[in-house]
């Protein structure tokens, strides 16, 4: 038995899916304790608005990197200089995090009413520290799966777990403590960051070099609009249940979504692993099957386990998440079979460096979504919600699965 797990283990493809894997499982479970601990002490109106919050500065954040994480990714382990490389993209996503960010809080009162305490007082200072940090720890992130490092990756995820002991300590603050302790515990990773990364001999320089970002630019932005695309109905979603069925629907979703994405984990997870082994020239057929066998050997089964036994992980929320969330967990976790393959197909094209075919398929999948999950919220409710989720990610399945088999010439 050990034989063998060390030959996984020894296998780059698979130790760096399961590191990543484990990092967003953890990641996932101290997410969700931290929100069990939010739902237990918070009424479900202020985590409505803490959720909606925070998915709005996903998206803000992710406008903000211009898709320079993803090149870092695909072009970091052939660099030349590497400090160079990693000092740049840092710097230029520091500054673009805070100017997005800024912007968006001159214009939130009109985006949502409900979210314009985001730019009064102590919460201003304490949202525009949670800008900067978190672009610099998302670019860390990115140099270390470069770097085939993802088991470090995962220790510096499991240092942002203290955000939860930090949750007691600030709860009468309602949602601007769920900030506060996000900003601690991820000034903590940060730190985690800069130590771990110069002792594989990257660090952050104060020069920039534009030179060095000439080379991957254009895949860069490419695959920025795809982002947008991707992380587009997530991130917007919450912000139209408020509007649309109220704060306490944006609880649920939010909690459902955040179940359901545990199942996500195992696709992206292998899908940047693949990622990462085609930046190193690795073989694409052989990787590409490996892939699709370990992500539903892993997926299928615990898609079983949350169908079966969703509504009891509901309950450690509360009561009333597990009544009114369930159905909707449900039909969000079996959506979850449906993004393999468009995952794998956005892969192979990263690696073909085809950002024009990676912006066809995100931008399907946030289109379809949003417009008929706007159409579902307004007609049907929530559960119509779950599924759209569904049907949008069943017929961009079918449609890449399609371009595989008829364009891919290596299969």
């Amino acid at each position: 038995m050990f034989p063998e797990i060390k030959k996984y283990y020894r296998e780059p493809l698979y130790r760096n899916s399961l590191a990543i894997m484990l990092n967003a499982a953890f990641s996932s479970f101290f997410g969700l304790l931290f929100w069990i601990v939010a739902a237990r002490t918070m009424p479900s109106t202020t985590i409505g608005l803490a959720t909606a919050a925070i998915s709005a500065a996903t998206f803000v954040f992710t406008l903000s990197r211009l898709g320079l994480d993803t090149g870092l990714t695909r072009f970091l382990p052939r660099s030349t200089d590497r400090n160079a490389l990693y000092s740049t993209v840092l710097y230029i996503t520091l500054l673009l995090a805070l100017a997005f960010t800024a912007v968006f809080l001159l214009v939130v009162g009109l985006v949502s009413p409900q979210l314009a305490f985001m730019r009064e007082g102590a919460f201003l200072f304490v949202f525009l520290v949670y800008a900067a940090i978190y672009a610099i720890f998302s670019t860390q992130n990115n140099a270390l799966v470069s770097l085939r490092r993802g088991d470090l990756f995962l220790i510096q995820n499991l240092v942002l777990g203290i955000r939860v002991p930090l949750l007691f300590a600030v709860v009468g603050l309602g949602v601007l403590g769920i900030f506060t302790s996000w900003d601690i515990s991820l000034l903590a990773t940060l730190a985690f960051g800069v130590y771990v990364l110069h002792r594989y001999g990257l660090s952050f320089q104060f020069t920039a070099n534009t030179s060095s970002l000439r080379e991957i630019f254009s895949f860069s932005l490419g695959n920025y609009v795809a982002g947008i695309f991707v992380i587009f109905p997530i991130s917007v979603m919450p912000v139209l249940i408020i509007n649309t069925v109220g704060a306490q629907g944006s609880a649920y979703f939010f909690i459902a979504y955040s179940v359901a994405s545990l199942l996500n984990i195992i696709p992206t997870a292998v899908s940047t692993s693949l990622f990462v082994e085609g930046s190193h020239d690795m073989p694409m057929r052989e990787n590409v099957v490996k892939s699709l066998k370990f992500v539903l050997l892993l997926l299928v089964p615990i898609l079983l386990f949350v169908l079966v036994f969703g509504n009891k992980l509901l309950l450690l929320f509360s009561r009333e998440y597990s009544d009114q969330a369930f159905g909707l967990l449900r039909l969000l976790a079996i959506s979850s079979i449906f993004t393999v393959v468009p995952n794998i197909y956005i892969t192979i094209k990263r690696i073909q460096k085809d950002v024009l075919m990676i912006t066809y398929v995100s931008f399907a999948i946030s289109m379809l979504i949003i417009v008929l999950g706007y159409i579902a919220l307004i007609t049907t409710g929530l559960l119509g919600l779950g599924y759209v989720w569904i049907v949008a990610n069943a017929i961009v399945t079918a449609a890449a699965a399609w371009l595989i088999v008829r364009h891919e010439k290596w299969i």
